[in-house]
């Protein structure tokens, strides 16, 4: 009920106030408790240093965050708690905190507490602090003070309950009061110097001032929002609201005690509240959570919600332009559904083709799919798999039906009438083949289908086949070089195969790099060179689907699992997740159209999605630390990085100015930077950090260390000692096994390191990933130990276990152990004991046909070929050594 007169409260406001921008974010949320390390789970107040580190005042004390652990002050070991209400940095060494029993300095290198003495009661907190003419004032419900910062005592220069404070736009400074509105420091006056400003509010207890982007003030009171130009919002309830934030584009938030973050919006000239936080979402999921005491946005864009008793929560957010395009046909058939076929023709209109629902033209000003008609009768609900214009017709792919041909209609027509087919009995392409790709070079039309490659100029008469292999994408080069990709997902080159041991979903080439989407991640194939280079976002493998680059030279791909950017040169991964769950954000194979307005259309299983670089907000340059001597050693570093948002996403970089002065770039869960292993001599390297948008801090730091040996004296020590252990071993060894000891052991092969187990040794590193997977491995051969099963074992409920795998995995419970099972599959196969069926039913699988789809499907071979390729693959990696 009471949400319901806060709606209506806002509904009657119509446009008489500066626009609020409507958003668009992509947002990741995570909770932060005392089992994280924080003092206590009521959060009052949440402040960022000048150097980026995040400060966090609790009811038992002080509590700080650098991006890697949470470090607790407590205050005090009296019963008295120390909530702290308010943090502010006094000087670059020292913090102001306002607690209910009294004021303290922090000081950051000593972490001790010195209380404040003020002319007050000293149960009254601080409430802001300023600097203007030099001179400190530090303001509490006692009043406005004075302060000497060498004498550590204040003077009262004015008696109002002072509640919270704002510098304008214009550098004004206001200062907002209990019961007597707002008032506005003279910063220009040689003495101190207020006057009332904003009458209409001189008796509201205000809580919070900020400003909009036009500078628009917006002020929160005991008694609702209040925005400069439109009436007073009241609500129904004193103190609903507790705390303001304004995005930087004019997204107001709002704290409340009952209802969590509220946003404000605007929809035909009307305002309402809506939730800033998805309520289903696992991770608030707490009845506390809905109680808020402040909110704060970082340096980097991060929000974060204090709460009452349920910690701290931070909500991750970027900013990116995209649309979703459904169907036209809101009543009959709300959605296109699965997209098979997406291209933009040389007039610049979007043609889509879908599976089972015919041919649509995206209409960008109603921002959706038109259907288009095709065939007369019922025959609309045709499978198209592919939609070129050439020569004046439009020709259309399909399954089972071939190439369709129409004259090309006018701008102004919704309608296609087909007028023939072309096939070519002659050249092996007939009427109901099945038709995956057409695409048009040098003048002449290429086709992809189950009977092959096929070319022609738009005739049948000069229709010919120019591969066998069946084939679903085809590029030819400036050197007429043709790059197929075959229906099997295999990439072939002047029909060549290469090699990547995954499936090929798509390709983007330039100069001498060639850039592949697969099963595996993205790969990278340079200067010549047949092994490729495996890129993912830390700690997952993602199946990329499609590729495309911008016009900034960053490259936008689809996947499984939502829309990522990669950024070449840093090598970092930007993630997004589309509105609309999995089904929303898995985005089919090579269904990508970098469009002629630089816009990118992705073909989903829900439809089409669209982004436009241009329009993106990227995050602000990160902030960061550097500690040298990390373990004792002046070579080793330690890195804090302070862009909070996405942090999990952010990287490093380093270079060394003699006599390599290229940046060297790593992901940010490597936050150590180890040099101890270098040989003699002096060395001086800079290091800086990258946010999650693969933005670089300019602002680098130097250092310089000396290595005085290659080896230090720990490390003979140690050599010499596993030396001696090793030969008494040995000796051991040899007195016992006297008779053997002339047959000569043959020599282990060389184990490799694929992707997969790359992963699973980044997981292990996890407590709960090897909880979770020692309990899989256990139960491998029970083919009925499922997820049930795994959450009882992990005492975990399904919400919270299905979390905290997906926030280290990316992986569902369900793929993690088919991931197991199937890794453990992988080593049974280069053994000579166990053949495919038994290795399957040994795993867990039911059936060995299932389990060769999966294993093939994960390894991009079939089982019975793995051991000769991982033997060849030793042979290589031999060779190469």
């Amino acid at each position: 009920m009471r949400r319901r007169i806060l709606v209506c409260c806002f509904v009657f406001l119509l446009i008489c106030s500066s626009k609020l921008q409507g958003t668009q974010y992509f947002q990741k949320l995570a909770k932060y408790t005392t089992e994280h390390g924080i003092a206590n789970n009521t959060i009052s107040s949440v402040f960022q240093d000048s150097t980026g580190l995040l400060w966090i005042g609790t009811l038992e004390g002080l509590s700080s965050y650098n991006g890697l652990e949470f470090i607790s002050y407590p205050m005090s070991d009296s019963i008295f708690l120390h909530a702290i209400s308010f943090i502010d940095q006094i000087n670059k060494n020292q913090l102001l905190l306002g607690t209910n029993e009294g004021n303290y300095l922090f000081s950051i290198s000593e972490k001790e507490f010195i209380k404040l003495r003020l002319p007050q009661d000293e149960h009254d907190p601080i409430t802001v602090f300023f600097r203007t003419k030099n001179k400190i004032y530090i303001g509490s419900r006692s009043g406005l003070f004075e302060y000497d910062e060498e004498k550590q005592i204040g003077i009262r220069v004015f008696d109002q309950d002072i509640t919270c404070k704002c510098i304008s736009p214009n550098e004004k400074l206001l200062l907002g009061t209990n019961e007597n509105g707002v008032w506005e420091v003279n910063l220009e006056a040689e003495t101190f110097a207020l006057e009332r400003s904003y009458p209409e509010l001189k008796n509201e207890k205000l809580v919070s001032i900020e400003f909009m982007e036009n500078g628009t003030p917006v002020f929160l009171t005991d008694k609702g929002l209040w925005i400069s130009g439109i009436e007073e919002i009241r609500t129904e309830t004193p103190d609903f609201f507790t705390s303001l934030n304004i995005s930087s584009s004019d997204g107001i938030i709002l704290g409340t005690y009952g209802e969590s973050v509220q946003q404000l919006q605007q929809i035909d000239g009307k305002y309402s509240l809506k939730d800033f936080i998805d309520r289903d979402n696992e991770i608030f999921n707490d009845y506390y959570d809905a109680q808020v005491n402040i909110l704060f946005r970082d340096y980097s864009g991060s929000v974060w919600v204090g709460t009452n008793r349920a910690g701290l929560n931070k909500i991750d957010r970027k900013k990116i332009t995209y649309k979703k395009y459904k169907s036209s046909l809101h009543a009959q058939e709300p959605e296109a559904g699965y997209i098979n076929a997406i291209t933009q023709t040389e007039d610049g209109r979007i043609w889509i083709g879908t599976s089972g629902k015919g041919l649509y033209l995206l209409d960008q000003e109603k921002e959706e799919l038109i259907p288009i008609p095709i065939l007369q009768g019922n025959m609309n609900d045709l499978f198209i798999e592919a939609i070129l214009r050439f020569k004046d017709k439009l020709y259309i792919g399909t399954r089972h039906m071939g190439i369709i041909t129409a004259d090309y209609p006018s701008l102004n027509s919704k309608k296609v009438i087909a007028s023939g087919q072309l096939f070519s009995n002659k050249a092996g392409l007939v009427k109901n083949d099945y038709i995956y790709g057409l695409k048009k070079f040098n003048d002449k039309l290429y086709i992809c289908s189950n009977k092959g490659s096929f070319v022609c100029e738009g005739v049948a008469d000069n229709l010919r086949r120019v591969d066998s292999l069946p084939s679903i994408d085809i590029l030819v080069d400036s050197l007429d070089n043709m790059w197929i990709l075959s229906l099997d997902m295999e990439l072939y080159y002047n029909q060549e195969k290469i090699e990547l041991a995954s499936e090929v979903s798509n390709f983007h080439i330039e100069s001498n790099e060639i850039w592949v989407a697969t099963s595996k991640g993205l790969a990278l194939i340079s200067n010549g060179n047949s092994k490729p280079t495996f890129f993912n976002p830390p700690n997952k493998v993602i199946e990329f689907t499609s590729i495309s680059k911008d016009e900034e030279g960053q490259f936008w791909l689809g996947s499984r699992m939502g829309i990522y950017r990669f950024d070449s040169k840093s090598k970092l991964f930007s993630g997004y997740q589309i509105p609309g769950g999995s089904k929303a954000n898995s985005f089919n194979h090579g269904k990508l159209v970098h469009s002629q307005s630089g816009q990118f259309y992705w073909g989903s299983n829900d439809g089409v999605v669209s982004i436009y670089p241009k329009e993106n907000s990227y995050l602000a340059t990160p902030l960061y630390k550097v500690e040298q001597g990390t373990n004792g050693s002046e070579s080793v570093f330690k890195i804090y990085n302070y862009s909070f948002n996405h942090h999990e996403e952010n990287g490093i970089a380093y270079r060394f100015s003699d006599p390599d002065s290229t940046w060297r770039y790593i992901s940010a869960n490597q936050s150590i930077l180890d040099f101890s292993h270098f040989g003699k001599g002096s060395y001086q390297v800079d290091i800086t950090a990258i946010n999650s948008d693969g933005i670089i801090s300019n602002d680098y730091a130097s250092f310089e260390f000396q290595m005085k040996r290659a080896y230090n004296n720990a490390t003979i020590l140690w050599f010499i000692f596993v030396t001696i252990i090793g030969a008494t071993a040995f000796l051991y060894w040899r007195s016992k096994n006297a008779i053997r000891s002339l047959t000569v052991e043959e020599e282990e092969p060389t184990e490799i390191e694929t992707p997969e187990e790359k992963i699973f040794k980044e997981w292990m590193k996890n407590e709960f990933m090897q909880k979770a997977i020692l309990l899989i491995e256990n139960n491998l051969s029970n083919n009925t130990y499922g997820v049930n099963e795994l959450y009882a074992d992990m005492q975990m409920s399904k919400s919270n276990f299905y979390r905290k795998l997906k926030i280290i995995t990316d992986l569902s419970p369900n793929e993690l152990i088919r991931f197991i099972r199937l890794r453990k599959s992988a080593q049974l196969l280069i053994l000579p004991d166990l053949s495919v069926n038994e290795i399957a039913y040994e795993v867990g699988f039911n059936t060995p046909s299932y389990f060769t789809r999966c294993f093939k499907q994960q390894f991009g071979i079939a089982p019975s070929e793995y051991k000769e390729y991982y033997e060849n693959l030793c042979s290589i990696t031999e060779s190469v050594e």
